[in-house]
């Protein structure tokens, strides 16, 4: 199916299956998926005979620009749209660095760039909740923005692994393993959790545990192994914060038509 004829059946549907929850959501991805580009990216340089790096690329760069356009066909966030052309120039550039054949100078300008799209990405999300105008709205948010972090600080480990980012992603990489780990304890508080997303939250909680030991170097294997466990502890936190996102944002479409 081609672009168009893809967008038009966004538009076709957007009354009658999108919801401004669904939206967060959506676009809340576009933040992961800004960092997690840039991870499989990298990963294709260190593990070049690794199809899945390749496999992953692809579909995260495909989901992206399609999320661009679901976006730009919901119709209740037209108020905004001005703050989503950002994200699709700052797309633009990001994608054709990521088109470029992987080798550490590219992936160097995509590391970088990846710092300028996620902040576009973000801004709109805020943009898209200040709409909604509802509680739940920002638990969609931040429980989305912990998808990001889990690949952010993927990223950051990657980067430092290759040698790509130096002194900043050090930096980068323990300030969100602080925010993730902040932001958990916020979503555990919530009063709106049910009992199937708090158990979510404490399995996030075990494998953040897990991770942490990786980074302090408490774990007594080799490199090659420790950037397995790392990639595929954080992919676990991603996949866990992906269902809680989903969670939350069934909660607030369920208020949004309760509200009717």
């Amino acid at each position: 199916m081609n672009r168009l004829l893809l967008l038009l059946l966004f538009i076709s549907l957007d009354v009658y299956s999108f919801s401004m929850g669904d939206a967060i959501n959506i676009a809340g991805r576009q933040r992961m998926l800004s960092q997690r580009i840039t991870q499989t990216y990298m990963l294709r340089g260190i593990q070049p005979s690794a199809e899945r790096h390749q496999q992953i690329f692809e579909r995260c760069m495909r989901e992206f620009s399609e999320n661009l356009d679901q976006l730009a066909a919901f119709s209740e966030a037209a108020p905004i749209r001005a703050d989503l052309q950002k994200v699709q120039q700052e797309w633009s550039a990001f994608e054709k660095i990521a088109r470029q054949p992987v080798s550490k100078i590219s992936a160097e300008k995509l590391f970088r760039r990846s710092n300028t799209l996620l902040p576009a990405a973000h801004n709109y999300v805020i943009r898209l909740q200040e709409l909604a105008d509802h509680k739940s709205a920002e638990l969609v948010n931040i429980a989305g923005r912990q998808r990001m972090l889990s690949q952010r600080i993927a990223k950051n480990y990657v980067a430092l692994f290759w040698g790509v980012s130096g002194e900043e992603g050090v930096t980068g990489l323990y300030e969100d393993l602080a925010e993730f780990q902040h932001m958990l304890d916020f979503l555990l508080q919530s009063p709106l959790n049910t009992p199937q997303i708090t158990r979510n939250l404490l399995k996030t909680q075990g494998h953040l545990s897990y991770a942490r030991r990786g980074f302090d170097a408490e774990m007594q294997i080799s490199e090659e192994r420790q950037i397995h466990v790392i990639t595929g502890t954080t992919d676990m936190m991603l996949r866990n914060m992906d269902v809680i996102t989903r969670q939350y944002t069934d909660l607030m479409n369920t208020a949004h038509l309760s509200a009717r």
